[in-house]
């Protein structure tokens, strides 16, 4: 009774669905001297596990010792110099309510006539190259045809 016992833990045993009460009758059997024959191919595995559970680590773990890193203070006084340049330098000199326009309408004027002349030539640049695409176009026609 006590074999076939023995026999069903070990083969709960190797497909992993024994308790720890169960593994320690296996391992009481099996490093007592009164294993079956045909069972005593197991004998080295649990006494092995046996005097495992015996060894101690005693020796003292050190563990390296870090230095603090201080890479990444030229980077924050980096970021810091930018940030004051840019709040330095991006306040704005006017008030609210100059909105960039001209008290004198003269000027007013002659501003806005050179604004006009600026774009006109710019279109005047813009529709010559046009020019250049319809010629392109008439040549492609005539050779397609």
């Amino acid at each position: 009774m006590e074999l076939n016992k023995i026999e069903n833990l070990l083969e709960l045993y190797f497909e992993g669905t024994t308790s720890l009460e169960q593994e320690a009758k296996l391992r009481d059997y099996f490093t007592s001297d009164e294993v079956a024959p045909h069972l005593e191919e197991y004998t080295p595995l649990f006494t092995a596990f046996a005097k495992a559970k015996q060894e101690r680590f005693n020796r003292k773990i050190e563990l390296p010792k870090t230095k603090k890193s201080w890479q990444w203070i030229p980077i924050a006084a980096s970021i810091m110099i930018c940030l004051g340049l840019f709040l330095t330098f991006n306040n704005k000199r006017g008030s609210d309510n100059d909105l960039g326009t001209y008290k004198d309408p003269e000027i007013a004027a002659l501003k806005t006539k050179q604004a006009l002349f600026m774009m006109g030539n710019f279109m005047n640049k813009s529709t010559a190259q046009l020019d250049n695409l319809d010629a392109f176009e008439e040549t492609t026609n005539e050779i397609l045809k």
